[in-house]
């Protein structure tokens, strides 16, 4: 076959079914380290290798929404779930990696109540922001839940790291030239976004007002 011959590719779509190819292996890889934890608790290589696994993992998640999202082939899953749940359930994903950071993940969430939101999503957005705190914090991280006067339900979590660099305080900035392009951040300001009621939108904060001296990320959901 001749090269003339064929249609011009359609970048975005090679990427995508690249992205979902690569998940389905990156799945394999995952099971496979799981079992050979299981076999060696303890093992911080093998820690290690699962932390990588699962944020390569959370990062082909975090392309492949967006890609849907642009063709408008993406919607949530909007249930009514317990914010102490998905906390909880965040805590139990960042085990492993809390153990080998030597790291203390403090829980807050004083009156439990109903969140309207996709936990799915909303847990994997929150823990990919969390593992990235695991990475300058020093001993500790503090993750809470709570209400705003105004109706909006809180995410937050604060380290005690040296806090956001100048260019992640702007979170509508993505800037592939540095190590901290704010991907990250962008796609769960997207995705908090995407939850709406009436006329209020879910959205992000990032600032140095942690409690403990670093930076504090709060995503909020109306």
């Amino acid at each position: 076959m001749q090269l003339s011959s064929l249609s011009t590719p359609d970048f975005s779509a090679i990427l995508a079914s690249s992205i979902h190819d690569m998940k389905i292996s990156l799945s394999t890889i995952r099971d496979l380290i799981s079992q050979l934890s299981h076999s060696n608790a303890g093992n911080a290589q093998l820690m290690q290798l699962e932390f990588e696994a699962n944020r390569m993992n959370n990062s082909l998640m975090q392309l492949l929404a967006l890609y849907r999202i642009e063709i408008e082939n993406f919607s949530l899953q909007i249930d009514e779930h317990s914010s102490l749940e998905i906390l909880k359930d965040i805590e139990a994903q960042q085990s492993s990696l809390l153990a080998l950071n030597d790291i203390n993940l403090e829980l807050e969430n004083s009156d439990d109540f109903s969140c309207y939101c996709d936990a799915d999503l909303i847990g994997n957005a929150i823990s990919s922001i969390l593992n990235n705190a695991q990475r300058y914090s020093q001993h500790k991280i503090i993750l809470s839940a709570g209400k705003t006067t105004d109706g909006f339900t809180y995410f937050s979590i604060e380290d005690d790291g040296p806090g956001f660099p100048d260019i992640l305080l702007n979170t509508k900035m993505i800037n592939f030239n540095t190590g901290n392009t704010g991907l990250g951040l962008y796609f769960v300001a997207i995705m908090a976004n995407l939850h709406h009621n009436g006329d209020k939108y879910g959205y992000i904060t990032t600032n140095n007002d942690s409690r403990l001296g670093g930076g504090k990320f709060t995503l909020y959901l109306p």
